[in-house]
């Protein structure tokens, strides 16, 4: 399938190239050299260098070089505009891209490895990559959402820490007294506001869809948006509810990090967290941060979402097709996956080393990793298959009008799923 340029991605990848060609220019291109093997990914990290040096003693006549090219959009448009240039690089990281360039040719099937290792790998860590029953990415490390809480706080109200809220019912009723009782001092929730471009906000806001299996998607691979779905209408207003009790000023802090900060510093009580967040809180002094299961409405179940998922992919014109393959497998090998947790603090994607660390690991940890093992209601992220940026925009727009006013909800999204109706 060719891919179909419009005048618009032309201009924005003419402004990539004039990019990279400034801030890339010591960093090597893609060259002809058969000994150039080249990765896009983080670089430096305790993990990588051991994946590196394997690597390397295997093939030392490669010369192996790993170029960060940044996360999310902008890591997208740099992959889509290598390709363009037919300088793809031979490995290339990602989260939740990957179907949309194997639609296109442009990766390689990895159902050879995965075969010899589904049996073992949490299978919606690979789930968003398939791509007409073939997977085109394979992860190194996953995360999942759980539910966060700092005991301090909830104390402080005269609430007991130990009997976390299970329903939304009850977590509305606590995060009230809880911002009575803190008299502007503390808070009863942290509820990340959609200002921007905060995906994060969006991806919080998913697992409480998910309990209602209302996400905003037509399709089970969550591809094409509905953001008209009435199974979401409960959702955006026990949004409405709870935001009534988020500290002053949160909701409008575009900086992630200084949102969930917020609960670590005593000013709020509870919130939807990552997996990454245990060590967080502990390196912010939060000694008596706690972890449970989310919240449900009583008419809905158990859901979570996968998050900071990290997939590699391997470009199909690049170079080194097999060398790429063969990477992409050392990083689901047993070896590598016991190293996950020790040295990145993320989650391994095999159950056997899943298993195995949970005997090992603080309660906290725990916590996210029975999410992965026992929920049976895990989803990904959404993957929109046509114009992603505008349909993110409409998104955006859509949880600012929910959250910012007080306008008929249903009114809301159909003025949504009308603006998405246009971009076709």
């Amino acid at each position: 399938m060719k891919r179909r340029i419009s005048i618009i991605t032309l201009l924005v990848l003419t402004i990539m190239v004039g990019y990279q060609t400034q801030t890339q220019a010591e960093s090597p291109k893609r060259q002809d050299d058969d000994n150039t093997f080249i990765v896009w990914g983080p670089s430096g990290l305790e993990l990588d260098e051991y994946i590196i040096e394997t690597f390397q003693a295997r093939h030392p006549e490669l010369e192996i070089v790993v170029i960060d090219q940044g996360w999310d959009e902008a890591l997208r448009l740099s992959l889509e505009n290598a390709i363009l240039m037919g300088r793809p690089p031979d490995v290339v990281i990602g989260e939740n891209y990957f179907r949309t360039f194997a639609a296109e040719g442009e990766l390689l099937p990895l159902d050879d490895i995965l075969a010899k290792y589904a049996d073992d790998i949490v299978p919606v860590t690979y789930a968003g990559t398939i791509y007409e029953g073939s997977v085109y990415a394979l992860p190194l490390f996953t995360g999942v959402f759980a539910f966060e809480r700092n005991c301090s706080v909830i104390e402080s109200a005269g609430l007991d820490c130990d009997e976390p809220p299970q329903y939304w019912d009850e977590l509305l009723a606590e995060a009230a007294a809880i911002t009575e009782a803190g008299a502007g001092d503390y808070f009863g929730y942290t509820l990340q506001g959609p200002g921007g471009t905060a995906v994060g906000s969006a991806f919080r806001i998913a697992v409480f869809q998910a309990q209602l299996d209302a996400l905003p998607c037509a399709d089970d691979a969550c591809t094409i948006p509905k953001f008209d779905n009435p199974n979401a209408i409960p959702v955006y207003e026990f949004l409405r509810e709870i935001a009534a009790y988020t500290p002053p000023g949160l909701m409008d802090n575009t900086n992630e990090g200084q949102v969930y900060e917020a609960l670590f510093r005593g000013i709020s009580a509870y919130q939807i967290a990552g997996s990454w967040h245990v060590g967080w809180a502990a390196d912010a002094g939060c000694d008596t941060c706690r972890y449970s299961p989310i919240p449900i409405p009583r008419e809905g179940h158990s859901a979570s979402l996968l998050v900071g998922n990290v997939l590699y992919g391997a470009p199909s014109h690049a170079p080194h097709p097999e060398l790429a393959k063969e990477w992409i497998e050392l990083l689901i090998s047993p070896e590598v996956q016991e190293r996950v947790f020790l040295q990145l603090g993320r989650l391994p994607v095999r159950r056997s080393v899943l298993s195995s660390i949970r005997e090992t690991v603080d309660p906290a940890t725990a916590t996210f990793i029975d999410e992965l093992l026992y929920n049976e209601d895990l989803t990904i992220l959404p993957q929109w298959a046509n114009n992603p940026r505008e349909t993110w925009a409409i998104y955006n727009d859509l949880l600012i009008a929910v959250l910012k006013t007080d306008r008929p909800i249903p009114e809301i999204m159909a003025e949504a799923q009308a603006a998405i109706d246009a971009l076709e």
